[in-house]
């Protein structure tokens, strides 16, 4: 068939076929430059001597980059394995990704996609019972595994403030079968409850990985599987496991609100019971008033014109306001009702339980410390440093490879506006280039912009609240309280990842990245399954 005869989506390449052009080769460039010097990191650490103290001085390597760390505590041959893992994807990409026709086998993943996505899946939620994390050492572990099973009752930890609905299902569960299984603290409930709340987590994961605007369904699910704070569901004791699953539902939802497919009011009921799980997720509230302020501009786009009256636009506003208003009052009242028909009501929320911790002071001091719960001031290097370390322990790849697609989208931009300002002759405009030959940024469907916009919004709030509370314990044992922002930043980067590269460059861009990601995951899982002691 002669190229005159054949049909458009004949004559349009196969987006997997293409070869990127030279930004698109920079873009990859770029991602690999990335992921080896984040390689290069850890194993600088890894030439570090160890530290004697089983709580790190301030001034120690452990305690300077103890985002890498996890890192030191695999045996020689795991270390060479993830070096020569990721070497061998960038050399792959280089030396063989493009010379080989892999159509057939494209064709072949595509089908066997979801199967495997969810036999490893099973595989997780069963490692994440073999696995347990074996010491209580993070955040308030140790006083959940022991304040919840406290031979006093009158002194039990039964609910808190800090984690009404989440302390609240562990203190009940022990207090019921503690006796016939023998549990002598805490602990045995958290090694039940966490992988449940991973295993919730996975099958949202693998709903959200179906959603259109995500493009390729085995990158999100990558990117998330691998995250750090996978840590949370391996019997970890502490209270973020259900607010995590909490929170990529939420995100799951919005998205879905976005592209007209779930109602904005589910997205709000799922967010109040995440803020009741944990109410440090209240910083994605900002983000919920976006949603509903899209909902609103989509339901003017859609009245009839004439545009209606003003009474029916206030009634579709109120309906909007209460869709959002009403999860979060029913849900936060009855919070409130059963946490004072405990006896641990409003007053426990204004003394013992106040926000803020051992000092009450919520965020971290601007310029001197006063308190022992103070670690540094705003604007130090320690603080940087540890708002780093815990960037770099939960999601080593997303700040990275997010800010290489954000230059991509800039660059895009840019080199569009300039084209439309090229002048052909004296008199017409240089038009856009055809469609097969436009960035797959600058293709982006009817949604993308909103989907955009919101998961910034979420991402932008999480990681300014990672910034700007003061950690108690300090950001190193304190990770898990930040590790939930790491959640939005990576479904953006999911959005974006396959807008700036598709087919063998997507591929070739992130399989590095990702097994770079996987295996620091999997040091920083290996690590707390290995005994730990709290100091005399």
């Amino acid at each position: 068939m002669s190229a005159r005869n054949r049909t458009p989506a004949q004559q349009a390449p196969d987006p997997a076929r293409q070869t990127p052009d030279a930004a698109g080769q920079n873009f990859v460039v770029a991602l690999h430059g990335a992921a080896l010097i984040l390689l290069g990191l850890h194993l600088y650490v890894c030439t570090l001597p160890p530290t004697p103290a089983p709580i790190p001085p301030p001034d120690s390597a452990e305690a300077a980059w103890w985002g890498f760390w996890p890192v030191t505590y695999l045996p020689a041959w795991a270390v060479l394995v993830g070096v020569l893992a990721v070497f061998g994807a960038i050399a792959m990409y280089w030396f063989v990704g493009g010379k080989t026709n892999a159509d057939g086998a494209g064709r072949h993943f595509t089908r066997l996609l979801w199967p495997l996505l969810w036999l490893i899946s099973l595989a997780l939620v069963v490692a994440f019972f073999l696995f347990p994390i074996a010491h209580t050492r993070w955040g308030d572990a140790f006083m959940l595994a022991k304040g919840i099973a406290y031979p006093d009752p009158a002194l039990r930890l039964i609910d808190s403030w800090q984690a009404p609905l989440d302390v609240a299902l562990h203190s009940r569960l022990w207090a019921n079968f503690h006796a016939g299984f023998g549990w002598e603290d805490a602990m045995p409930v958290y090694r039940l409850l966490s992988p449940i709340a991973g295993a919730l987590y996975l099958l949202v994961l693998l709903r959200l990985s179906r959603r259109p605007l995500l493009a390729s369904g085995w990158l999100p699910y990558a990117l998330f599987a691998t995250l750090g704070l996978m840590q949370l569901f391996f019997g970890y004791v502490e209270n973020y496991s259900f607010a995590a699953a909490g929170v990529l539902a939420y995100l799951w939802l919005g998205l879905a609100v976005i592209e007209g497919r779930r109602p904005l009011w589910l997205a709000a009921t799922v967010l109040a019971l995440t803020h009741a799980t944990h109410p440090s997720t209240i910083v994605l509230t900002p983000s919920l008033l976006y949603l509903g302020a899209h909902v609103m501009q989509r339901a003017s786009a859609a009245a009839p014109r004439p545009a209606p009256p003003a009474p029916p636009r206030n009634q579709t506003f109120l309906a909007i306001v209460l869709q959002i208003v009403l999860p979060m009052v029913l849900i936060g009242g009855a919070t409130f009702w059963w946490m004072e028909a405990n006896g641990h009501g409003v007053t426990a929320l204004l003394s013992t339980d106040r926000p803020g911790g051992g000092d009450a002071r919520w965020f971290v001091p601007l310029f001197a410390t006063t308190t022992r719960w103070e670690h540094y001031t705003m604007f130090s290097w320690p603080h940087l440093r540890d708002w780093l370390n815990g960037q770099m322990l939960v999601a080593p790849i997303v700040l990275p490879a997010l800010a290489v697609v954000g230059g991509a989208w800039v660059i895009d931009r840019m080199k569009k506006r300039k084209k439309e300002r090229l002048e052909i002759g004296d008199w017409r405009l240089e038009m856009a280039p055809p469609p097969n030959l436009q960035s797959p940024i600058s293709q982006s469907p009817n949604h993308f912009i909103p989907a955009a916009r919101f998961l910034l919004i979420a991402a932008a709030c999480y990681l300014l609240f990672t910034f700007v509370w003061n950690p108690d314990y300090g950001g190193q044992r304190d990770w898990d309280l930040f590790s939930l922002a790491a959640l939005p930043a990576t479904l953006l980067l999911a959005l974006l990842w396959p807008r700036a590269l598709r087919g063998r460059a997507l591929w070739g861009a992130a399989l590095p990245l990702l097994l770079l990601q996987g295996w620091h995951t999997l040091a920083w899982i290996y690590q707390n399954t290995l005994p730990w002691q709290w100091p005399d």
